[in-house]
């Protein structure tokens, strides 16, 4: 299996409150991952939007998601938008909801750095508690 390549772009300001957690997880990910954390306001390739209104994936529908490019060699591009949200550009991209919630970006990509990493765990047959 080829090395999973994942990019994760946030297009919003991280407050300091969640640096810490967030720098934790972007380390143990980069240690099973070739993972490109980045900030920008572009959306560029084949992106994968955070967005409320997008489909729903649970867990296991997740893991697949990042199985499948890894064994076909592909980077998966994640994007965390703005407070403001990605406005018309939207309807370009898919989409995907991490929940029905409204929440702060700073807290939706600690919710995909954690499902990132809980996949990868279980890419390598290491159990994770839930």
């Amino acid at each position: 299996m080829l090395p999973v390549r994942i990019r994760v772009t946030n297009m919003g300001k991280v407050e300091k409150e969640y640096r810490s957690i967030l720098e934790f997880y972007e380390k143990r990910i980069n240690r099973m991952a070739r993972f490109t954390p980045a900030s920008g306001s572009k959306i560029s390739g084949d992106a994968i939007l955070l967005d409320p209104a997008g489909r729903s994936v649970t867990s296991d529908e997740f893991y697949d998601m990042i199985r499948k490019a890894s064994v076909n060699g592909r980077e998966l591009h994640f994007v965390v938008g703005p407070p403001e949200g990605f406005g018309a550009e939207k309807s370009k991209y898919d989409r995907i909801s991490l929940s029905s919630l409204t929440m702060r970006h700073e807290l939706a990509y600690l919710v995909l750095l954690e499902q990132i990493y809980r996949a990868l765990l279980r890419m390598k047959g290491t159990d994770y508690s839930k």
